[in-house]
């Protein structure tokens, strides 16, 4: 980010937010928009939530560089997710899981650009 206009936290306003998934050498990076009048430090704990984490990824608004795909719920009720993620060799590496071990797999968010809502 070039700048950031600090008054704009205190103002509706539109946050690309970058989200990097990791397991090992292999990651994805996301990007999320989240609105309104809110401060980053105020949604740092939107990231500790599978379902909140799902639901940003499934935006129409997000831009992902590997697969991700929601595989809803199993018989005994709990929902699930799967991953390809990328080595910087080429490599992929899948995953299938909880979605509450989405969170885990969270290894960097960073504010990357904000601006004023119209």
């Amino acid at each position: 980010m070039k700048s950031f206009e600090p008054n704009y936290i205190y103002r509706f306003s539109k946050k690309i937010i970058k989200l990097t998934f990791q397991q090992w050498e292999y990651r994805g990076i996301a990007f999320v928009e989240i609105g309104g009048n809110c401060t980053f430090v105020d949604m740092l704990s939107d990231f500790q939530d599978g379902d909140t984490l799902l639901s940003l990824l499934k935006q129409k608004t997000s831009r992902l560089d590997f697969d991700f795909e929601d595989l809803g719920q199993d018989e005994e009720g709990e929902n699930w997710f799967r991953a390809v993620l990328f080595s910087d060799t080429g490599k992929n590496c899948e995953t299938e899981d909880y979605l509450d071990s989405l969170p885990k797999m969270l290894v960097g968010i960073e504010l990357v650009d904000i601006q004023t809502e119209d």
